[in-house]
């Protein structure tokens, strides 16, 4: 999600509960699954296309007759899992598909009015701030006061507003791990303003 950043899975447990309990109500469609399998490294990566969908509510004030504005974000997407086998933990047990790693490509987003009529307009400036892949999506996080991560992969280019073509690199990523890499790189350290970090990788 755009605005959990890179996360151990008990950090993300924990975030998602906070922001449960703050009145955050997100929900996953899934539109389907296709797997890729190794069976020589024992690798796999699961590649689930979904949609994304967020419930917004922006106060009104009724003593003068505002009502309030509610209004979903839906944002499609390709979720990665990066799975391996590993032993059972019990002596003669089965082996276990484990996750060791979850990556996201956005492929676009939209506001959906609840009622069918009333949505909010956000600026230009803010939702420049996105590239169109999840730009609906980042600002109305960033409205409840998300650290929205601006540089995740999305299938745009330049001049949708992305920095550079990090999925295709995910790609590549998916390959070096189905081949039984050890040492890929899917960290997500901060990025310069162009998306590229100090080092010459690109953010994913």
């Amino acid at each position: 999600m755009p605005w959990s950043k890179r996360q151990s899975i008990d950090n993300f447990i924990q975030v998602s509960k906070e922001g449960k309990s703050r009145g955050d109500f997100i929900m996953h469609r899934e539109c389907g699954t296709c797997v890729d399998l190794n069976p020589q490294t024992r690798r796999a990566v699961g590649k689930m296309k979904a949609t994304i969908t967020q419930r917004f509510a922006i106060p009104g004030d009724l003593k003068r007759g505002v009502e309030p504005v509610v209004f979903d974000v839906d944002c499609d997407c390709r979720f990665h899992f990066f799975c391996l086998e590993q032993p059972s933990p019990y002596p003669g047990g089965t082996p276990e598909w484990k996750v060791r790693y979850v990556k996201l490509i956005y492929d676009k987003d939209k506001l959906v009015p609840v009622d069918g009529k009333t949505a909010p307009t956000f600026s230009r400036d803010v939702l420049r701030r996105c590239p169109e892949g999840y730009r609906y999506l980042g600002a109305a996080q960033r409205m409840l006061g998300h650290d929205v991560d601006e540089f995740l992969p999305t299938i745009q280019g330049a001049e949708k507003g992305a920095a550079h073509r990090s999925w295709l690199v995910m790609y590549e990523k998916m390959s070096q791990w189905l081949d039984g890499d050890e040492d890929i790189d899917l960290s997500s350290p901060a990025s310069n303003s162009s998306g590229i970090h100090e080092n010459g990788r690109l953010h994913l």
